[in-house]
């Protein structure tokens, strides 16, 4: 039996169409992305998830979500892999499966929000036969540029709805934004709509009304549900959206199932096949699929979450699937992996006080924001403080329910401080630069603890239009030099995309691939990861058609942090120089006086200037509050600003360069001191304020 029907080539109609004549339901497999993003931290190889693609290729699936998310991004940063070359290796091997790519409207694979003509000319490159498109705001506007670009290419849109389970989010609210895709969409007969449930806390009553709501409504819309496991009652909410209506299912390989990501295919296709729902699918191909992972799933052990089980308080704190695991190895990094429980207490109470839904990029500004809160007061008055105030919240929105001037004065002034050391993204977002909250601004009270005496003034620069309609183009030949002049070569179409996307880990990626070439691609997973450990190790593999053999034959003992290391490279000994993190490098400068700025934190200079002006040079005047440059860490925003007014001395750093936290960036020189400093020859910037 032929189980395919639907395939690349396919208009998005006929695509539409096919589904709709299903007798029962369909699944997307998840686990060429989602699955490695939700429980492997994107650390899945294309070495080994390729294996599954001739199964997949029998196996009768609507899709195979195998690109997008964060997954481009740790590609081209941990695995050195190309998203470009994924695709390319995908379609020569499983040339039945329509691939899907996940993508985050105006900010795509990204973090922030990109110009509309580098999102046009992106999304007219890359190719990808299912878009999904989700907004974390539930802006649809948003989503316009992806959705006309991808119409227009005859590729399938699958705008998102951003689902979670909330007073304020109930199903007249979603039924607008359902209106609003339509009306974008042109109609229901090009597209496929996915209630996005991030977190996996739609339960059987709210998902079956959501659902069947929408069909009433909608009769001939095809809904796909995307549901995390986290809270241990998945498969029961699947079987209930099932028989609600939606055609398409997301699941992943059993034996890829941990515990944020999606549920496992064979389970999911037993109890809809006893309870009566006709599954569309090659059972056979899917278990030799489920094997075919326990060949290699244990090389990843590693890159799991430290914490284990179900969390069915994740109906609470609403930290998704796809953030959980990188959220515990930034705690793990930072030292303050402890903390993880009272950073999810907090983030279930702040996420009352700001209403938005904790999916890409708003999982990470919730992160950030409530682990420096948590740090914060953990720092300063230890574990007590901590519990404090997640006191004192619980006593703001659960017994005053947010009532502001409910609280003791004591309480409003210390309610004033909570979000004075936000991150920059948080300040973009309740200041409208990622769009319009989906139920309305934050209180007043949030921006004056953010924004100290200017809350007002920063209320009254809060905008209602789309990012799509506020952000400048860039000019994108300028780019492109700018990236040759960095590569001192032309820059292939590919390169070029992935430097749009993310310009200090492409060129990076670009430098190790023209060092190491394909080897990411060819090295199995323990050698890639652990390498040859002792003499006589040796890995084989094919290399354009010819066979290698690596044989390690010594290491030598580390002199002034450089190892000599003989290998055997098909029986030709070669000797290479590896430097280790003790080799002789470069000291860094620390920012010492009042007149040198310093790194607020450790992370990457994505910025040196801001949007008004542009780039800033040596003898440029900046004025104080003025935003001198940006430091990217965690997938958020820094801004750095000028302490005063002043002008530019020294550049200490370069744009896209890597800083530790206190390295110097900027030399100033204050213009109030200006005639002191030129009469007296003595410089007066110790009186400065610190």
């Amino acid at each position: 039996m032929n189980y395919i029907f639907v395939k690349p080539g396919m208009s998005p109609r006929e695509i539409v169409q096919k589904v709709r004549e299903l007798p029962g339901v369909c699944f997307v497999s998840v686990g060429m992305r989602d699955a490695g993003q939700s429980d492997y931290k994107n650390r899945l190889r294309i070495y080994d998830l390729k294996t599954l693609a001739p199964y997949y290729n029998e196996m009768g699936l609507f899709a195979a979500e195998c690109h997008g998310g964060a997954r481009w991004h740790v590609g081209i940063m941990n695995r050195r892999e190309s998203p470009f070359e994924e695709i390319a290796i995908l379609r020569e091997l499983m040339p039945n499966v329509l691939l899907q790519t996940l993508i985050r409207e105006t900010n795509m694979w990204g973090y922030r929000p990109y110009p509309k003509n580098v999102i046009e000319y992106v999304v007219e490159v890359v190719d990808i036969d299912v878009w999904r498109c989700f907004s974390f705001l539930n802006d649809i506007r948003n989503m316009r540029p992806v959705a006309e670009v991808v119409m227009k290419r005859g590729r399938l849109f699958e705008p998102a709805i951003s689902y979670t389970v909330a007073p304020w989010f109930d199903t007249k609210y979603y039924l607008k934004v359902v209106d609003e895709i339509v009306d974008l969409c042109g109609g229901v007969d090009e597209i496929v709509l996915c209630i996005k449930d991030m977190a996996g806390v739609g339960t059987v009553s709210s998902v079956t009304e959501l659902i069947d709501s929408i069909k009433q409504k909608y009769p001939d819309l095809v809904i796909n549900y995307h549901r995390h496991i986290t809270d241990g009652l998945a498969i029961p909410v699947l079987l209930a959206a099932a028989k609600a209506g939606a055609k398409i299912i997301d699941v992943e390989e059993d034996t890829l199932v941990r515990f944020y990501g999606h549920s496992p295919i064979l389970a999911v296709e037993a109890i809809f096949r006893e309870e009566g729902i006709p599954v569309h699918l090659n059972r056979k191909a899917a278990e030799q699929a489920v094997e075919k992972v326990r060949e290699w799933i244990r090389d990843y052990d590693w890159a799991e979450s430290p914490f284990k089980g179900f969390d069915h308080m994740v109906t609470k704190h609403k930290m998704p699937g796809g953030a959980f695991p990188s959220s515990f190895e930034q705690a793990e990094k930072g030292g303050f992996l402890h903390l993880m429980p009272y950073i999810l207490q907090v983030m279930s109470l702040y996420n009352q006080i700001v209403k938005y839904f904790d999916v890409t990029p708003g999982s990470q500004i919730t992160w950030v924001t409530c682990s420096g809160i948590v740090n914060r007061y953990a720092k300063e008055q230890g574990e007590e403080g901590v519990k404090h105030v997640i006191k004192l919240l619980k006593k703001f929105v659960e017994e005053k329910n947010q009532d502001f001037s409910a609280m003791e004065p004591w309480e409003q002034e210390e309610l004033l401080q909570l979000f004075k050391n936000a991150p920059g993204d948080f300040k973009n977002l309740i200041l409208g630069h990622y769009g319009r909250m989906p139920v309305g601004w934050p209180a007043d009270w949030v921006y004056q603890s953010t924004f100290g005496d200017e809350w007002e003034n920063k209320i009254k620069e809060r905008k209602e239009s789309s990012p799509v309609e506020a952000i400048p183009d860039e000019d994108l030949t300028a780019l492109r030099r700018k990236l040759e002049e960095e590569l001192g070569r032309k820059a292939t179409e590919e390169e070029f995309i992935l430097y749009l996307m993310h310009p200090k880990d492409a060129l990076d990626f670009i430098k190790f691939r023209e060092k190491y070439g394909d080897a990411p691609l060819y090295l199995p997973t323990k050698v890639w990861r652990e390498g040859l450990k002792k003499p006589g190790d040796k890995v084989e593999f094919i290399y354009e058609g010819k066979p290698y053999c690596i044989e390690l034959v010594s290491i030598g003992v580390e002199n002034d942090g450089i190892i000599h290391v003989v290998l055997k490279v098909n029986n030709k000994t070669r000797v290479f120089e590896v430097k280790t993190p003790r080799a002789k490098k470069e000291e860094v400068r620390k920012a010492v006086r009042p007149n040198e700025i310093g790194a607020p934190i450790s992370g990457t200079v994505w910025r040196i200037g801001n949007p008004k002006r542009g780039t800033l040079k040596v003898g440029d005047i900046v004025h104080k509050g003025e935003e001198i440059a940006n430091l990217e860490s965690m997938k958020m925003e820094n801004p750095v600003l000028a302490p005063f007014d002043a002008q530019i001395v020294e550049i200490c750093v370069r744009l896209n360069q890597m800083v530790e936290e206190g390295q110097l960036l900027f030399v100033l020189k204050p213009l109030e001191n200006n005639a002191n400093i030129e009469n007296t020859g003595e410089s007066n910037i110790e009186k400065l304020p610190h």
